[in-house]
């Protein structure tokens, strides 16, 4: 029985993990056990938690000072197991400010021989890029899911390896209006989805304005539908006590078939948005920290853009309004020009296919980093 540690601290982590889990099971004929840290994907795969994710997710710079004394107590547990335990792998999964901390402790203080691999790199390369002489010292493989990743770490001689974007790997384009009809929205109509984030902390900060921008478009035309996508997690009722939903569909057990039958979709920066691209879907991008988060990020991240999708096409395909610029005035004016202008819609639909193909040569990315880990960790035990 191969046994192993996975930790995620992410929604889409916990996505992407549970399906690591199951590709490694089915490698291993279901002879493997998990332990570690997830939500309900991975806890759905069988994983025995140590910890739930949505304990140790935090949004900003500022919000984290809360939680110290319980994630400094979640980390001494861990190292405790792990040192009980000896498994034959510790597969980490973006969260860097736990993970990376996590991996240094364990090298440092246990000096256990443990294979350390990490699934979905950190964006070091847009932030705090010092952090990358750490995995290289505690970190035995990076598996990366965007191109440019790899010449990244390549060039501080870590060992990396891409395998593409593990979102293509399941998802099969649907015919948009059957999506419509399944869940229950008039084909006829322009369909415009909002997705505010994963967390509740996200919400509060942008579901009012994005609330504030369908009310808007709601008055201009009466040929648009509305609906917010939601993760399965979070309660519906609470969301309508708290916030004015009329005219407002809740999709929350299936947000990605929401997002793929949408003409328009504003979303809250994080995976959610590069979905959007590969999926052909227009979307606005907004994010809203704490003030103190906000002045802390600008000092120290460097990059010129939010989203994924422009990171990599390296221009504005998706329009970003972020911090003081994510006002309702401004998400509306953009949604306008994109749902009243034929042909800049469809420029925008051409550049995200442009995106899309870029990772079109690779596939079978689970499969593939389950054969990694699967050979790293028999070759270290």
């Amino acid at each position: 029985m191969k046994r192993y540690i996975i930790i995620s601290g992410e929604t889409s982590g916990d996505i992407y993990g549970s399906s690591l889990m199951k590709m490694m099971k089915k490698n291993h004929s279901n002879q493997v056990a998990f332990w570690g840290i997830g939500g309900k994907s991975m806890l759905n795969e069988g994983l025995v938690p140590l910890d739930l994710s949505d304990n140790i997710s935090v949004v900003g710079f500022t919000e984290i000072l809360k939680k110290i004394p319980s994630i400094h107590q979640l980390m001494n547990r861990l190292l405790q197991f792990i040192d009980e335990v000896k498994p034959d792998g510790l597969i980490l999964i973006d969260f860097p400010g736990f993970n990376i901390r996590l991996a240094k402790k364990l090298k440092q203080k246990l000096k256990i021989k443990l294979p350390i691999i990490y699934f979905i790199s950190p964006q070091i390369w847009a932030w705090n890029e010092g952090r990358v002489h750490l995995i290289k010292k505690y970190i035995d493989k990076m598996l990366v899911i965007f191109p440019f990743e790899e010449k990244f770490y390549k060039k501080y001689n870590i060992d990396a390896t891409y395998l593409g974007h593990p979102f293509l790997d399941d998802w099969v384009p649907s015919d948009s209006k059957q999506i419509k009809n399944q869940l229950g929205f008039n084909i006829n109509k322009k369909l415009i989805s909002i997705f505010p984030g994963s967390r509740i902390i996200e919400i509060q900060k942008h579901l009012p304005t994005y609330i504030n921008v369908i009310n808007r478009l709601k008055k201009q035309n009466e040929n648009y539908e509305f609906a917010l996508g939601l993760a399965p997690s979070f309660d519906k009722q609470m969301i309508r006590n708290n916030y004015n939903m009329k005219n407002i569909k809740i999709v929350d057990e299936e947000p990605l078939k929401l997002l793929e039958c949408s003409e328009l979709a504003i979303v809250t920066s994080g995976t959610i948005s590069l979905q959007a691209s590969l999926m052909g879907t227009p979307c606005i991008v907004g994010y809203k920290l704490s003030f103190l988060s906000w002045i802390i990020s600008q000092m120290l991240i460097k990059i010129k853009y939010i989203s994924m999708t422009n990171i990599i096409a390296n221009k504005i395909v998706i329009p970003e309004y972020i911090q003081y610029r994510m006002t309702h005035e401004n998400i509306t004016n953009e949604a306008n020009k994109l749902l009243k202008d034929d042909t800049y819609y469809n420029s925008v639909v051409t550049e995200l296919e442009n995106v899309k193909n870029i990772f079109l040569n690779k596939k079978n990315v689970m499969k593939n980093a389950a054969n990694i880990i699967h050979d790293i960790c028999n070759e270290k035990n």
